[in-house]
């Protein structure tokens, strides 16, 4: 009786599976932990190069990687020295009102840049931030041509 029970149960998700999946194959719209999708405040690459504005690049990597490599202007700003490197981000005169700023971090999988850009705009009140998707990955495929 048991075993019938159990064998009812793993028919009746699997039935249940089908539905969904072939909607998630079928939607227009891409699943959400689809990778090439953007999340709130993201953009991509080539559409910060397509603009052909002036942008202030924002690194939020460690201090080893920055020095490492970074994109050519970027200047570095993380929460591991917030408090001195965000002081050298005012006073440096490279950011004025209205001026994008795009935060970094090493790939996808890096939350950094997202909590560095939440931080300019709840903190600091500075609202046109963007963070790189995909990050420095982005960056380095870029410039190998890829």
């Amino acid at each position: 009786m048991i075993v019938n029970a159990i064998r009812e149960c793993v028919f009746l998700v699997a039935i249940s599976l089908v539905p969904a999946f072939v909607w998630g194959v079928m939607s227009p719209k891409k699943p959400i932990w689809d990778p090439e999708v953007l999340q709130e405040g993201e953009i991509r690459l080539a559409d910060v190069l397509a603009s052909g504005e002036d942008v202030l690049w924002l690194d939020a990597r460690g201090n080893k990687d920055f020095l490492a490599g970074h994109i050519p202007g970027a200047m570095q700003l993380n929460e591991d020295n917030w408090d001195e490197l965000f002081m050298e981000f005012l006073q440096s005169g490279r950011w004025t009102p209205g001026k994008r700023i795009v935060v970094y971090c090493g790939s996808s999988g890096c939350h950094a840049s997202h909590s560095v850009a939440e931080k300019l705009r709840k903190n600091a009140g500075i609202p046109n931030v963007w963070v790189l998707k995909h990050g420095w990955e982005a960056w380095k495929r870029h410039q190998d041509g890829k």
